[in-house]
């Protein structure tokens, strides 16, 4: 078992600069698989605007998921929390984290509130070509359940906005935590998947994030958004 991958600093600057050269590849719905994949809408779960039931990944997104599931010990399932995420849902996560930060740090600057809620949230974008992750259909957050449908031990729940949350932070080999993230790790990265070192749930193929990570020379997802019949039915 390979060990973590720890990266430099994350640079979100550094990350936006990367050229995308679209790729046109529909989102399609992630809610059929139910053999090897569960979903829990989080967003939607907790009634963030603009979050609906059904999550959705790019087509090559979500076949990378379906193969990389056939790695999972025997019985076990992924379950998915969000993919694809909208801007309203975007914007609303960051203004809660940030207002969050706020009162637990008065003395804090505008800056320092800003840099603090990016840790966990990225920046809402409108502009197609310098996108939040979400918004592409590049990224999963995910984690893994057993057969009989217990979570593993990831050390701490989906979203906490910790240190701990670093999925490198648990570093006894022997520690169980450590193990179950070092399963999810191991079969993500095996196929293709890049994850964002602030939080050991999140992780992303096609877009910046990726190919940041990852030193591809360009990204292929732009932000997007489902195509439904009756928003522009003529």
């Amino acid at each position: 078992m390979k060990a973590f991958t720890k990266t430099t600093e994350w640079d979100w600057l550094a990350v936006k600069n990367v050229p995308i050269k679209p790729l046109e590849e529909d989102l399609v719905p992630i809610n059929f698989f139910p053999e090897k994949i569960q979903i829990s809408p989080q967003y939607f779960l907790q009634k963030l605007p603009g979050a609906i039931p059904e999550l959705y990944l790019r087509q090559g997104v979500y076949e990378k998921l379906i193969t990389a599931s056939n790695d999972l010990p025997s019985g076990y399932k992924f379950l998915i929390y969000d993919a694809w995420r909208d801007i309203k849902t975007q914007q609303a996560l960051f203004d809660i984290l940030y207002e969050r930060h706020r009162q637990q740090n008065p003395n804090m600057t505008v800056n320092e509130l800003q840099q603090l809620t990016l840790k966990i949230v990225a920046l809402p974008s409108t502009n197609l070509l310098k996108p939040s992750p979400h918004n592409t259909g590049g990224s999963v957050d995910l984690t893994i359940i057993d057969s009989v449908g217990r979570l593993l031990n990831m050390g701490t729940p989906f979203d906490e906005a910790s240190i701990r949350a670093q999925t490198t932070y648990f570093d006894d080999p022997l520690n169980v935590i450590r193990k179950n993230r070092q399963l999810l790790y191991n079969i993500m990265t095996r196929h293709g998947f890049t994850n964002y070192s602030e939080e050991w749930w999140h992780y992303d193929y096609g877009n910046q994030n990726w190919a940041w990570v990852s030193g591809q020379s360009y990204a292929v997802y732009t932000g997007t958004s489902p195509q439904f019949a009756w928003h522009s039915p003529f």
